[in-house]
């Protein structure tokens, strides 16, 4: 019986030619009829068979019609099994013959089937393999069979009838059934297990080759490691003996180095063989003090701090009412606490740090506070600051630290939510006693604000509910259309922040309409000239959607920060 295997050509699954079906594809070779003459008519049907099943070696579920199991590789059926055994185990035998010299010719004649059409009594068309079929990946998984060597053949003597690798028209001959003598045909057998043979000796030689070429390679590593650190070695012994030379001239010119133990002894010139006495140096002993390192003080600075120092009775809750009642000072956050520096004037009379106001220049601030810069890394420490009165809140009292401003709930607020540290500044609660009765605050803007309130979080654990009363913690605007020529219009949130820190720089971006809320962009109030051409009255101009007055709402973006920000140093 014949085992064809053959491919879906809808899918290329390799199958057997039994199979009416394809179980990967569903593609139907032919219908075969049932023994009462009923034909499967539908598609349905023939998917209602099993197209599963049960692997007889690990009982894996293995579609019907596969060869193999995708499992563990067996085959499905018995006869495929032991007929793959049989080809694998029984390999065709190869007969080598010699053409006979007077029969020798350019080419050889195609074999027949009378000369040779069978070979080891197996049928040429017992097993017949398809074209897509790949019989490599089966004969890797297939056991190896081990031929014990051949002894070696004594090599053929040379003449006429030595047998030829080529013939002269062409490839070598291959035909079977050939009537050569037996001598020669145990020749031709001999040089090919000889040439079997050399093949495994000389793959064995490689492989010996290449693991002495990584033990090699180790050496020679090992070898250039030894070298370079003795290489090393030496140059350190060289430099050292140079340290102990010096150089001694002599009357014709040349210079003799000699080593500085010979000083008071007498040597010859190499060039004009005169005597010369080494005179003897007396190196200068020095003490080598040691000098203690300055300490280092790690601390962050936030420039530019409004203190207030009041009573809260005398507080006028109107907005911006404590602007100018304030000292500006500098904040100095290290691990031990917060250290409040006010800048005096140089005067004698020290400035109190409860007065308002400050005389100093602005030239005059700037080298003041570097002046106090450089002494606290000089020093390490933040005391006795020169025309400064300093104020510290240790690192327990941090915790006693609030916000006042803003404060979403009124009924919790110190002020009743009004902005009397003025508009777009966050206040906070200092725990310090001044006297009288008298409170601190200090006061700042955003970008201020933001490093304060990550260095407390950072250094102390002190986080203050700045998120939850509208303090905004980055940068978010809103894209509006305007109304008379579609372009887009940006507008930042919590605009009030932004106008009042000296960080950000803004632009004008459009207007909002106060009665309908329409945007109308700088460009298009340009172009309709609405408020003039300024734009100065814009507050009074018609909006062109509602036909009320507009009002004075302006937009802003964000047209540039700070590349480095001047308020926080570290």
């Amino acid at each position: 019986m014949s085992t064809v295997i053959r491919t879906c050509p809808g899918c290329k699954t390799v199958i057997l030619s039994d199979t009416d079906q394809c179980p990967e594809c569903g593609h139907v070779f032919y219908q075969r009829r049932s023994s009462d003459g009923a034909a499967m008519s539908t598609t349905d049907e023939l998917k209602s068979a099993a197209i599963h099943e049960a692997c007889p070696h690990c009982g894996e579920m293995v579609r019907a019609g596969l060869v193999r199991c995708w499992s563990c590789n067996g085959f499905m059926r018995a006869d495929i099994a032991a007929r793959y055994k049989d080809l694998t185990n029984n390999p065709q035998k190869i007969i080598y013959s010699t053409i006979p010299l007077e029969q020798r010719t350019d080419y050889l004649p195609a074999r027949n089937d009378a000369a040779g059409g069978k070979q080891n009594n197996v049928e040429a068309d017992e097993f017949t393999l398809s074209d897509d079929f790949n019989l490599s990946s089966v004969l890797d998984s297939a056991p190896s069979v081990s031929t014990a060597p051949a002894a070696p053949a004594p090599p053929p003597a040379d003449g006429p009838d030595k047998p030829q690798q080529t013939t002269p028209g062409g490839t070598a001959p291959k035909t079977a059934g050939s009537t050569a003598p037996t001598g020669e045909t145990a020749t031709e057998k001999a040089e090919s297990e000889k040439s079997d043979a050399a093949k495994t000796a000389k793959s064995e030689f490689l492989e010996s080759r290449k693991k002495a070429a990584a033990s090699d390679d180790d050496l020679l590593s090992i070898a250039m490691e030894e070298q370079r650190e003795a290489r090393k070695r030496r140059g350190e012994r060289l430099a050292e003996r140079q340290k102990k030379q010096m150089l001694v001239p002599c009357t014709c010119g040349t210079w003799l180095r000699v080593n500085d133990d010979m000083a008071g002894k007498t040597v010859r010139c190499r060039q004009c063989k005169q005597p010369i006495v080494i005179p003897e140096i007396k190196k200068k002993a020095t003490d080598k003090k040691d000098e203690k390192a300055a300490p280092t003080l790690d601390v962050t600075w936030i420039n530019d701090v409004w203190f207030h120092v009041l009573a809260p009775t005398s507080v006028v809750l109107k907005p911006g009412s404590l602007v100018g009642k304030h000292t500006e000072a500098d904040l100095g956050l290290t691990a031990t606490g917060l250290h409040i520096v006010a800048f005096t004037g140089g005067d004698k009379k020290k400035k109190s740090l409860l007065s308002f106001g400050s005389s100093d220049k602005k030239g005059d601030r700037q080298a003041h506070r570097q002046q106090v810069r450089d002494q606290v890394a000089a020093t390490g420490q933040i005391s006795n600051l020169p025309n400064c009165d300093l104020k510290v809140i240790s690192a327990d009292d941090m915790r006693d630290l609030r916000l006042v401003q803003p404060v979403v709930r009124v009924h919790e607020s110190m002020f009743a939510g009004v902005p009397v540290f003025g508009e777009g500044r966050i206040a906070v609660y200092l725990p310090l006693i001044p006297e009288d009765g008298q409170q601190a605050f200090c006061s700042f803007p955003l970008t201020a604000w933001r490093s304060f309130s990550s260095k407390l979080k950072q250094l102390f654990s002190v986080e203050l509910p700045g998120a939850d009363n509208g303090i905004p913690e980055t940068e978010k605007s809103d894209t509006l259309s305007c109304f008379v020529n579609q372009t887009k219009v940006e507008s930042i949130r919590n605009l009030v922040y932004y106008q009042q820190d000296p960080a950000f720089e803004l632009e004008l971006s459009g207007f909002r309409c106060k009665a309908c809320g329409v945007a109308i962009s700088e460009e298009g109030r340009k172009k309709n000239k609405l408020g003039g051409a300024n734009g100065k009255g814009i507050a009074k101009a018609k909006c062109p959607k509602c036909s009320g007055k507009m009002g004075e709402e302006p937009l802003y973006k964000i047209k540039k920060v700070a590349a480095s920000d001047s308020s926080t140093e570290s």
